[in-house]
């Protein structure tokens, strides 16, 4: 097929949407390129949804994780003693859904009012909410018997999940955990005992509370972008997947994209051809196509070598992502997951529970319940808590043998923005990307509230069997430079990037909200989380999905100029 409408970049959730729904006209012909392997998702280590835990730990490597990874890092970051925050990316068809924690939080409504505000029309919550629910199939909605095994029936009953606010038939299905660990259950009742409420949907009227995630899953297995939008269409003849090829450039006739060249890993090279490029490879790789194309800051891109195309001076600016901490705790039961010689006849029969009948700990993520609070006792949810019933988790991968717990303690509104520039010209040399994390004195406030808040929840009474010792930041870290010093020596990403190719109207601007196309060019879209012109207060994949429904409309039924 010689020629494509459309040479998608980038088969992660925002790509897949767009094959998906821009291959409904039979008539369009699109390529969706990618730098990873294709067909994964009937690889068990995508499947189970306990499969997280290894990507990340260096000892089980010959499980295959690091076949689904990209790695990039800061560069050392001033506020953190010039220690450097590891940036993991999932490559493969599916994206970073391959690999990620599976959490389906949508954000607050004002996370998308503000999009609107910041001079963006179309991008509030009510334009936005028809696209959840299109992406959305509710399992509880549907069959509300699978969730008769969770805890806090009464207080689920009393917050019935609403229709109006859910979808009941789309891609993505959506599930609470199959099997619930007896720490979560701990968890639940030590946050009500801490004076927090319930809330039996963060995904519904108000995000405040304590509850249980939801999660892309279906039938105790991950749900990933591949296997919800490309897998049911793959016949289609109007569309060709090109897996393993890692784009190096757009080429460009003066402002106008004609396509893309490509290396794949075999070493050989060529070039797909299109009327539009879409570039959908995440907010640290649209980026750095763009300038590697010849858009972005001119000087800089001089300075590098590169002809500029187009002075376009935000690409690569207003690098967000969500702060976070670890509260370890090492336990004196067995209840914890874990890896322990005492635990392995209970986890042969926890792996026979997910072959048999896809429960237990290998359908789990260890995070099974959480919650969206204030530190300042009132107003928006201004950090996350993820409780995890194990050492083990994607942003902790050393503690597979002890038998302990966590509380992720993450800022949802950052206020320091990063940038992403060129180290050289050549594709394969990775980005300069500097975060400028906790710069300021008072930077950890947040987060410092936020590690006091979880010690609070732990030390309530449901804990009090299960609890050995605090092992991090550990009893002496009590002061607020005692905190502050572990935050600094500790703070991580919930990997979460956005905001790097921003829509907008103002000068930083660089895609249109109007179109997602790339300002001053033609022929030449971007639609991922790069777009976000701030990051939205939750994991950023709902949003991901959401906003490329709403594109692949902006596509197919362009907005009156």
């Amino acid at each position: 097929m010689a020629g494509f409408d459309h040479v998608i970049v980038g088969a992660g959730a925002a790509g897949a949407v767009l094959a998906n729904r821009l291959t409904e006209d039979p008539a369009t012909r699109v390529a969706l390129i990618e730098q990873g392997p294709d067909r994964n998702s009937r690889k068990a280590i995508i499947r189970i949804p306990l499969g997280m835990v290894t990507f990340m730990a260096p000892a089980l490597a010959f499980l295959g994780g690091p076949r689904f990874m990209q790695w990039f890092e800061t560069e050392p970051e001033p506020g953190l003693g010039g220690r450097r925050i590891a940036l993991p990316r999932g490559k493969g068809t599916g994206g970073s859904t391959l690999v990620n924690g599976q959490i389906w939080i949508r954000g607050q409504p004002e996370d998308f009012d503000h999009w609107r505000d910041l001079g963006n029309p179309g991008w509030g919550y009510d334009d936005l909410l028809p696209y959840f629910r299109k992406c959305e199939t509710l399992v509880p909605l549907r069959d509300p018997a699978a969730d008769r095994h969770l805890p806090a029936r009464s207080a689920r009953a009393a917050q019935p999940l609403d229709p109006a606010l859910h979808g009941t038939d789309g891609p993505i299905t959506l599930a609470h955990m199959r099997s619930v660990n007896p720490l979560t259950h701990a968890f639940l009742k030590a946050a009500a005992q801490a004076g927090h409420r319930f809330n039996a949907d963060f995904n519904g009227a108000r995000q405040e509370g304590y509850g249980f995630y939801t999660f892309t899953q279906k039938n105790g297995q991950r749900v990933t972008a591949e296997s919800a939008y490309i897998d049911p269409i793959r016949h289609r003849p109007n569309l060709v997947i090109l897996p393993d090829r890692r784009v190096t450039r757009v080429t460009m006739q003066g402002a106008r994209a004609t396509g893309v060249d490509w290396r794949h890993a075999d070493g050989t090279q060529g070039h797909t051809q299109g009327a539009e490029v879409i570039l959908s490879a995440g907010s640290f790789v649209s980026p750095h196509l763009l300038m590697l194309s010849g858009i972005g800051d001119a000087d800089h891109l001089r300075a590098q070598g590169i002809g500029p195309v187009h002075h376009l001076p935000g690409v690569g600016r207003n690098l967000q992502d969500h702060l976070d901490v670890s509260v370890e705790y090492k336990a004196r039961t067995l209840a914890p997951y874990g890896g322990s010689l005492r635990a392995l006849p209970r986890n042969a029969l926890h792996l026979l529970d997910w072959l048999v009948r896809r429960r237990g700990l290998f359908s789990s993520t260890t995070a099974e319940g959480g919650a969206f609070l204030s530190t300042t006792g009132h107003g928006r949810p201004d950090i996350q808590l993820f409780f995890c019933a194990g050492m083990a988790n994607t942003q902790n991968a050393k503690g597979f043998g002890t038998h302990g717990f966590l509380m992720h303690v993450c800022q949802l509104r950052p206020e320091n923005r990063g940038t992403l520039r060129l180290r050289t010209a050549d594709p394969e040399t990775p980005p300069e990307i500097r975060y400028d994390v906790l710069t300021t004195p008072e930077a950890c406030k947040t987060l410092r509230d936020g590690v006091r808040i979880a010690r609070d929840i732990i030390r309530q009474s449901p804990f009090a069997r299960h609890l050995e010792t605090e092992l991090a930041p550990g009893d002496a870290a009590q002061a607020d430079a005692a905190i502050d010093a572990f935050i600094r020596d500790t703070v991580g990403t919930l990997f979460h990037p956005v905001g790097t190719c921003a829509m907008g109207t103002g000068p930083m601007a660089v895609t249109d909200p109007r179109s997602l196309r790339v300002r001053g060019t033609t022929g030449l879209r971007v639609v991922d989380a790069s777009v976000m012109p701030s990051v939205v207060s939750g994991n950023t994949v709902a949003a991901t999905y959401c906003l490329a429904e709403k594109a692949a409309d902006l596509i197919r039924r362009p907005a009156p100029r």
